[in-house]
């Protein structure tokens, strides 16, 4: 079976619950098949209400991408059918619904904005790290791909479709203490130690080592190109 492969951000508006029961199966789905990368559980996060899930992807501050496989059909032109390749990024979710789209891939941003209003909630270490440019910086957290799917380049897809985002942003400073009239300077990102692939992928993308913990590796790279206040 041959794919043409999306990467798209979710929610969309208005965002249907569709989209978010599809988005608390794939993150399920990859809790089950690969703990080991993980710091949150199937267990744990199987417990969560529809509410819950919906918080997750609902809000202005923070954004999840989709990776959706869509299935050719038969009577491609050969050049598509060829290969699995990469469709126009420009596509929308919506559009990419139906029985030959499957989504198979995710990853999250948390801006500078997210982790200030849940300062209470959420591990000191994501602050830490956050600021380990000495500017507010975004954090990637939940890559994953469909073991089905990998080998196609799409891991590297998810970062620079996160990446691209993080430049494309509109950039506010409405709540937010911003130093040196920028906003968002750089990204980072926590890999499991025993997560090789990714490791190895984030450092061929230009991501260089922060610190190590016990269990863990912080790394960090900074962006070009970013809008100023």
């Amino acid at each position: 079976m041959e794919y043409s492969y999306s990467v798209v951000p979710i929610p969309t508006s208005p965002l249907l619950q569709a989209h978010v029961d599809k988005y608390a199966s794939l993150r399920l789905l990859a809790l089950r098949t690969n703990p080991e990368c993980f710091f949150s559980t199937q267990d744990e996060e199987g417990r969560f209400s529809r509410e819950q899930w919906r918080g997750r992807i609902d809000t202005d501050d923070r954004v999840t991408l989709i990776a959706v496989a869509s299935r050719l059909l038969a009577d491609s032109s050969p050049e598509s059918s060829s290969s699995s390749s990469f469709a126009n990024t420009s596509v929308s979710l919506d559009s990419l619904d139906g029985e030959a789209a499957e989504w198979v891939g995710l990853i999250t941003v948390l801006t500078p904005e997210f982790l200030k209003e849940r300062r209470d909630n959420i591990p000191p270490k994501f602050q830490k790290y956050a600021m380990c440019f000495g500017e507010p910086a975004n954090v990637l957290v939940s890559m994953w791909v469909h073991p089905e799917h990998r080998r196609k380049g799409l891991g590297g897809r998810l970062i620079s479709e996160a990446i691209d985002w993080v430049k494309k942003r509109t950039v506010t400073t409405k709540n937010f203490d911003v130093s040196n009239g920028r906003l968002g300077g750089a990204v980072v990102l926590e890999v499991v130690k025993g997560n090789t692939g990714a490791g190895m992928l984030y450092r061929a993308m230009g991501f260089e080592t922060i610190d190590s913990e016990d269990a863990s590796i912080w790394m960090g790279k900074r962006l070009d190109n970013l809008p100023y206040l």
